[in-house]
């Protein structure tokens, strides 16, 4: 008897077209942020974009990898980090406070971004070895975030009948 075994459903095999996708888009946009990074000499990528990277090329489709979540939910995640960075005590509280202010702040907003989420822990964890200021939502949030929206852009309009995004940033109501 296999306990694993339920009636839930995998989903579906991805197609070549879309496994090549994913690989093409990943490896190029982690490319383009390391190379435009040593190149400026600053910093333009970040852990977390990795996992942003995989909803856009593994699940481009759905809300949390369209533009506007994806900029806006690293650069409120990240301002909320760098303030708790830079004006609290960092603690084990503050650091999940700042992680569930982050949540609602993308929740508020509308703009969920899962891998924004880790921003906060990222700045969080490492503000011991790392002299953040304000510049930090230049280089690598917003400029990183951007890229990847440029990148995204090109490689999931590749193809017959490929549409990305699904929407912008939505900055205008209609």
């Amino acid at each position: 008897m296999n306990i694993f075994a339920g009636k839930e459903k995998l989903a579906p095999r991805p197609s070549g077209q879309a496994l090549l996708r994913g690989f093409c888009g990943g490896t190029l946009s982690i490319f383009i942020l390391l190379l435009i990074g040593q190149y400026s000499h600053h910093a333009w990528i970040m852990a977390p974009f990795g996992a942003s990277c995989v909803l856009l090329y593994a699940a481009a489709q759905s809300p949390l990898a369209q533009p506007r979540n994806l900029i806006f939910g690293h650069v409120i995640s990240a301002t909320i980090g760098l303030f708790f960075a830079l004006y609290l005590p960092i603690n084990i509280f503050t650091i999940a406070i700042a992680v569930g202010l982050a949540i609602v702040g993308m929740q508020y907003l509308r703009c969920v971004h899962p891998p924004a989420g880790a921003n906060p822990l990222v700045i969080l964890l490492t503000a011991s070895t790392t002299a953040y200021d304000w510049s930090f939502l230049l280089f690598p949030v917003l400029s990183g975030a951007v890229s990847l929206v440029l990148v995204a852009y090109a490689v999931n309009n590749i193809g017959k009948g490929a549409v990305w995004p699904e929407y912008g940033l939505g900055l205008m109501k209609k």
